[in-house]
């Protein structure tokens, strides 16, 4: 009688790999670019070139968000966008909830005239308390 042999393969067990560690840093750097990413749109854009005032104290509050902003040239901008002075006043009246206290950023090269007449029209509109939001002088 003849035989047949077969060989049989056996599985080579492999030794259990450890989980890699790499997945979790994949994770925290893609959240880490998400914050970034959403915390750059939150903020609207500064006209070209803009220069921030400086101070000497941080006494003053005031939040960033739906300020206006006024350049060197006496431009008004909000989000962005220019705002004409005749538009001032219905966008006052648009944001009747904020009216009695209104943030600006000033550029330091903005001439005082201009500073002085947006004060005088937002002060026309309706707003009792104007806080000119600068930085402080020295800082980064």
């Amino acid at each position: 009688m003849k035989r047949y042999t077969k060989p049989i393969h056996l599985q080579e067990l492999k030794p259990h790999r450890r989980a890699d560690s790499s997945l979790a840093l994949i994770n925290v750097v893609f959240l880490l670019l998400l914050f970034l990413l959403v915390s750059g749109t939150l903020r609207p854009p500064l006209p070209e070139g803009f220069d921030w005032a400086e101070t000497q104290q941080n006494d003053g509050s005031g939040k960033l968000e739906g300020s206006l902003v006024l350049d060197r040239a006496g431009t008004v901008w909000f989000d962005g966008e220019v705002l004409a002075y005749d538009d001032l006043g219905p966008f006052l009246e648009a944001r009747q909830s904020d009216r009695p206290h209104m943030v600006v950023q000033v550029d330091k090269r903005t001439r005082m005239e201009a500073v002085s007449a947006l004060a005088d029209r937002l002060k026309a509109g309706g707003v009792k308390r104007l806080t000119l939001m600068t930085v402080e002088a020295g800082a980064p």
